[in-house]
């Protein structure tokens, strides 16, 4: 889909949105919970209900996917910079460069997920990467939560710290077995929560892309019939820059 005038009514940014900064876990780690965060929230769910979706075989994302227009992704970038610098979530002279942004829904069931889908989850250890989710969907959907992992006390994972990480749930894994073959949704015997979002209609929270989370998903969950089913999102990787 290419820019015009359409998009930049479609693709715009709240800049007087509510934005707050909340300090999680025993790190105090940085996170952004945003509302209000489009101008046209509906018409964005309205285009990401039309897309053509498809697994993305090289993520371990529990569902369906597809690409946001670039324009979208122009405006998210110049919007989530001024907005992180203003909370302090990002330094005055750093900027969001880059991003890889999709539409996202989840679609697969409990019982068919593998064993690492079924924990908490880091997307990088990169310190200066960030992630964010949109959400497009109603209440009745939960949001995402922030975990620690007990045997380590790990909530972020590192460069410094990956490999012991991997040891110690190794470890565990052999200790108490595979997890349960359903979604984790608060504390189980390997992690603990120690934040949950809420999620709200056009809302947003952003957080760096090395703490453990997972979006929270009722269980028992079933795939949904159809598009009225859909905890439909925007997910993002973002990259941080200094200039």
């Amino acid at each position: 889909m290419s820019g015009g005038p359409h998009d930049t009514t479609l693709f715009a940014f709240n800049y007087n949105a509510e934005v707050d900064l909340v300090r999680i876990g025993r790190g105090a780690i940085k996170v952004s919970v945003i509302d209000n965060v489009l101008r046209d929230p509906e018409g964005l769910a309205a285009l990401g209900f039309a897309q053509s979706y498809a697994e993305d075989r090289g993520n371990l994302y529990p569902g369906l996917r597809a690409k946001v227009p670039e324009a979208f992704s122009t405006a998210l970038r110049d919007w989530l910079t001024p907005t992180l610098q203003r909370n302090g979530m990002l330094e005055g002279n750093q900027v969001i460069s880059g991003d890889a942004s999709f539409f996202s829904v989840v679609t697969t069931a409990g019982k068919d997920l593998r064993p690492i889908q079924r924990i908490p989850h880091y997307d990088s250890t990169d310190p200066s990467l960030f992630a964010a989710v949109i959400y497009l969907c109603g209440p009745r959907f939960s949001g995402t939560a922030f975990y620690r992992h007990r045997r380590t006390g790990y909530e972020e994972i590192t460069e410094q710290n990956v490999s012991n990480y991997q040891l110690a749930l190794n470890g565990d894994l052999r200790v108490h077995g595979a997890p349960e073959k359903e979604y984790i949704n608060g504390d189980s015997v390997l992690f603990e929560t120690v934040y949950s979002n809420e999620l709200k209609f056009n809302g947003a929270i952003v957080y760096p892309a090395r703490v453990l989370h997972a979006a929270r998903i009722d269980n028992p969950f079933h795939p949904p019939k159809d598009r009225s089913e859909w905890r439909l999102t925007v997910t993002a990787l973002l990259q941080s820059a200094q200039v």
